[in-house]
């Protein structure tokens, strides 16, 4: 991890990890309390795509980017951790499975649960 050293002490940054635009995570924990799209949907940008509810809040997810969902990986009322990934969105000429290579697995999600 890099570092900088300022006044004898050793600060360290987070190292910068690009976000897919077309991927929407979770910026809060929460539940998820509809879902407004489906798989093969075109979206534009702006469009509604599901509702979290999160410190007696209601917060509408709106797409980043115009495209077309290609997951959805949550269901109503489950809950969701900080940055999970909610769903996957791509512009007409990227596959499916270019998309998911992106995106972490289960099993490096559940290697991290463990640690």
């Amino acid at each position: 991890m890099p570092n900088i050293k300022q006044d004898n002490r050793t600060y360290y940054r987070q190292l910068y990890i690009k976000v897919e635009p077309g991927q929407i995570y979770a910026f809060i924990p929460g539940t998820i309390i509809d879902i407004f799209v489906k798989k093969g949907q075109k979206v534009k940008k702006g469009t509604p795509l599901c509702a979290l509810h999160a410190m007696k809040m209601d917060n509408e997810i709106c797409s980043p980017v115009d495209g077309i969902v290609q997951t959805i990986n949550i269901k109503k009322d489950q809950v969701v951790s900080k940055n999970d990934v909610l769903i996957m969105i791509s512009s007409d000429d990227v596959s499916e499975k270019q998309i998911q290579d992106k995106a972490p697995s289960k099993e490096t999600k559940e290697k991290k649960e463990k640690k």
